[in-house]
């Protein structure tokens, strides 16, 4: 789980086009922890800071324990964006994904 926190929040601070020292001061926390994070040599992070960090990047702390294979940051966006819709505008676009993907 730790390698996917990392590549994730690796991926996402690279598609925003933010540094380290950005992403660190827009999350309010150090920037060695932001690289150790990235690297993996975090064993725990308090939710907190995790949080933090989740909101600096435009995601929610549940991406974060997702099933890996929702994880990318397209995936992600487009369950983010999904999660904006009603229920009635939800199941229209599904409906209609679903329509393209049997073409």
């Amino acid at each position: 789980m730790v390698k996917t926190i990392s590549q994730l929040i690796r991926k996402k601070r690279k598609a925003l086009s933010l540094t380290i020292e950005q992403l660190a001061e827009k999350s309010n926390v150090s920037i060695s922890l932001i690289s150790r994070i990235e690297r993996g040599d975090v064993a725990n992070i308090s939710i907190n800071k995790l949080y933090d960090i989740a909101s600096a990047l435009d995601l929610e702390l549940s991406d974060f324990f997702s099933r890996q294979q929702f994880s990318d940051i397209p995936t992600l966006e487009l369950l983010q964006y999904f999660s904006t819709l009603t229920d009635e505008k939800r199941e229209e676009l599904s409906k209609s994904i679903l329509r393209i993907i049997q073409l």
